[in-house]
């Protein structure tokens, strides 16, 4: 008699372990990192706002003390009117004002992060003018590595004075030495003098 060996699998592959390639504790890790991210991502940005933000109140406050400073100077002026220097002083601080303005509205439009280490060359550039002399164009390369001033002035005798001052000033523009300095009068007012002062590297 023939005997009929016959052999059943139970192992079917349905059976078998599974190896997940996503698990809970990977899904867990790879979220807390994303989070992690995006954590700082955040901490980040309110950092930046928070700077740009400061820097918008000082430009606001210079802009309020500079329209105070003119709403006296119209009250003394309606008071004197035939006070001829007062009213070319009344001229002058409303030039400013309206030079403050645009800067103040050229700063609201602008990314206030491309401006960082700029803001004290400009004081430094409106501590050092004065009655008489005006600046029309401003250009600044890094960190004052190269400087260009134009403007006008009544009397050429005013450059160094307005040079000396910024040699007393707080930013890296006091350092400079100014080796280039274009002067020559006002093709539409005699009585003025345009100049262009040059620092490079």
């Amino acid at each position: 008699m023939t005997s009929i060996n016959q052999q059943i699998n139970l192992y079917l592959p349905e059976l078998r372990p599974r190896r997940d390639l996503v698990t809970a504790s990977r899904t867990v890790l790879v979220l807390s990192v994303l989070l992690g991210l995006a954590l700082l991502m955040s901490i980040v940005q309110w950092w930046q706002t928070t700077l740009d933000q400061n820097r918008l109140v000082d430009v606001e406050q210079a802009l309020q003390e500079q329209t105070a400073r003119t709403e006296r100077l119209e009250n003394e002026v309606a008071a004197r009117a035939t006070d001829q220097a007062l009213v070319r002083e009344m001229d002058t601080r409303e030039l400013r004002v309206q030079q403050a303005r645009e800067l103040y509205d050229f700063m609201q439009g602008t990314t206030l992060g491309n401006l960082v280490g700029y803001s004290q060359h400009l004081k430094d550039l409106s501590r050092a003018s004065f009655t008489g002399l005006w600046l029309q164009e401003i250009r600044i390369v890094g960190n004052a590595d190269r400087v260009m001033i134009r403007g006008v002035a009544q009397e050429p005798a005013m450059l160094p004075d307005f040079v000396g001052r910024l040699s007393g000033g707080n930013s890296a523009i006091s350092t400079r030495r100014f080796n280039r300095l274009v002067s020559a009068r006002d093709a539409n007012q005699q009585s003025l003098y345009e100049f262009t002062l040059e620092a490079g590297e």
